[in-house]
């Protein structure tokens, strides 16, 4: 993971520099920044991946900024009015250098090698309108562009999995009957459509089936599919490079390999809204498990996870813990851990980061991660309830005082 965020006086952010892992979590109040950071990320991958594919050529964002860079691009995810006179945005991977400062946008292009393109989804908090309206919605008017993407696929899925999809919590499952249209929530003894399901359920539904069936995706190898233009164009550039005859055949291996993984993903960017919308504590902890697990599928996918829960952090806590037991332990000990946390959600604290924002006047974010043992710190954990617990005392103290 080399991606680099710098973000300077954008809407609710003052100031942040993250490097990004494999694991990244974003939790504070409301108005911070962090579906900002989530959605710059989005927007700075999805851009790097049609450059890759030659969708856009180098400079048709670097002009008329604007209209391409803030319209087009920034108003996907619904963030083109929080640029200011003075916001910076730099964005770096291993392949690409873009920056924003005064109203200017650049790109430079690195020599990073291409192992394959990306499949990003962004999950947005107003997903549980899919569910409750059930039919498939045409048109998203007041919600960002990106609830129409995440729609499509959210269709497909249901597709894949019209023959069942079991939970990660609550015993049930899941039936689409694509012949009527109708989506079923299935529990022991009970049968009820989706659109009269508890809320938790509807907003869960889309996060889990779509995570396993685009995560499935990019697992298989498969390749990815292709407009009719991106075939073309890859057919013209295989044949160029195979009929030029002052090219060596390892430079030939060499340009064909790098075509071709044009034509596969590599990895799947999951980036969830709160997670944690409208579940119980315990099915919070059954969803980031699973979150996790399809973040494991391959070396290079990458979860980024926003949230308000308290529980995020020690849900995320535990799957490190696991790791760090399972790795170090002997067979009983492996035994042991892997009863409580099956290896497949585990987290290598190298490959976390978790980062709390808040209203501060300078830099609004610091990690809650501990330099020496890669999990969150105690404190981080018991802040979050601090201030409830605080009032509650004052206010035992002044009840006892009415009891004597």
């Amino acid at each position: 993971m080399n991606e680099r965020l710098v973000v300077k006086s954008f809407g609710p952010i003052r100031s942040i520099d993250i490097n990004f892992r494999k694991v990244n979590l974003f939790i504070g109040d409301q108005g911070t920044g962090k579906s900002c950071i989530v959605k710059l990320y989005s927007t700075f991958r999805w851009l790097e991946k049609t450059l890759l594919t030659e969708t856009y050529s180098l400079d048709y964002f670097t002009k008329f900024v604007d209209a391409r860079f803030k319209k087009q691009l920034c108003g996907y995810h619904r963030i083109d009015d929080f640029f200011r006179n003075d916001t910076y945005i730099l964005y770096e991977s291993a392949l690409y250098k873009f920056v924003y400062a005064g109203n200017a946008f650049n790109i430079e292009k690195k020599n990073g090698t291409i192992t394959g393109l990306p499949k990003i989804m962004y999950v947005p908090a107003e997903r549980i309108i899919l569910s409750s309206a059930e039919k498939k919605l045409k048109t998203f008017d007041g919600l960002p562009a990106s609830n129409l993407t995440f729609n499509q696929t959210f269709w497909e899925s249901k597709e894949r999995f019209k023959d069942g999809y079991s939970f990660p919590f609550g015993n049930l499952n899941y039936k689409y009957d694509s012949l009527n249209d109708i989506s079923w929530i299935e529990g022991c003894d009970y049968r009820v459509r989706l659109i009269n399901a508890s809320s938790g359920i509807q907003s869960a539904l889309p996060v889990c089936i779509v995570s396993d069936y685009l995560g499935n995706i990019v697992a298989s190898g498969k390749e990815r599919p292709m407009s009719v233009e991106e075939l073309q164009k890859l057919q013209k550039e295989t044949s160029k490079i195979m009929e030029n005859e002052n090219l060596s055949d390892s430079v030939k291996n060499a340009m064909l390999k790098h075509l071709s993984s044009r034509s596969r993903y590599n990895c799947f960017v999951n980036i969830v809204e709160e997670p944690e919308l409208s579940l119980f504590p315990e099915s919070q902890n059954s969803m980031i498990r699973l979150l996790c697990k399809v973040n494991n599928g391959t070396t290079d996918n990458m979860l980024l996870l926003t949230s308000h829960s308290p529980y995020t952090l020690a849900i995320l806590n535990n799957l490190v813990l696991a790791y760090k037991a399972y790795e170090k332990g002997d067979d009983n000990i492996k035994r042991k851990v892997a009863e409580i946390v099956p290896p497949e959600y585990h987290i290598d604290p190298e490959s976390l980061t978790a980062f709390s924002l808040t209203e501060a006047e300078m830099e609004n974010y610091q990690s809650v991660l501990s330099e020496s043992s890669g999990i969150i710190s105690k404190n981080d954990l018991d802040s979050v309830s601090e201030l409830i617990m605080r009032e509650f005392n004052i206010l035992y103290r002044i009840y006892g005082k009415t009891i004597k």
